[in-house]
């Protein structure tokens, strides 16, 4: 019996190997759009004070000149929120640093609020009322 164990166990462990199948590793190529998509279910009876911190970053957004998310407010489910943002190139595996966008919202956030301390207590007190969220990247076709 011990011998057909050693004989079964690296077959059954071969053919799973065998069905395992990698993810496609997608090409560089114009034809897509990628998008960072986050869904976000907010702590209960905080999703107002969320809006109004969100409010805050739209308006920093606007006056750095960078591009807004597309927001969706969910009335069913288990979220609360999506946000989708265009990304302006492909994603560089695990290499993940502000944009030169980003770098101008941080800044207009800073303004806005009128010291680096100011926005980063923003910053927090909006991550303080998050349950959970995900993000992922995903392309879009053209």
């Amino acid at each position: 019996m011990k011998k057909f164990i050693l004989f079964v166990a690296p077959l059954l462990i071969g053919s799973l190997l065998y069905a395992y199948t990698e993810e496609p590793i997608p090409e560089n190529n114009s034809d897509v759009t990628w998008h960072t998509i986050t869904v976000v279910d907010y702590k209960p009876g905080t999703e107002n004070t969320a809006r109004e911190l969100i409010k805050k970053f739209e308006s920093a957004s606007l006056a750095a000149g960078t591009l807004s998310p597309v927001i969706y407010w969910f009335e069913t489910g288990k979220y609360d929120l999506v946000v989708t943002w265009e990304l302006q190139e492909k994603p560089a595996d695990k290499k993940w640093s502000w944009s030169p966008e980003g770098k101008l919202w941080w800044s207009a956030l800073v303004a806005q609020e009128g010291s680096e301390e100011a926005a980063k207590q923003v910053q927090n007190n909006y991550n303080e009322l998050i349950a959970s969220a995900v993000t992922n990247v995903a392309r879009k076709a053209k």
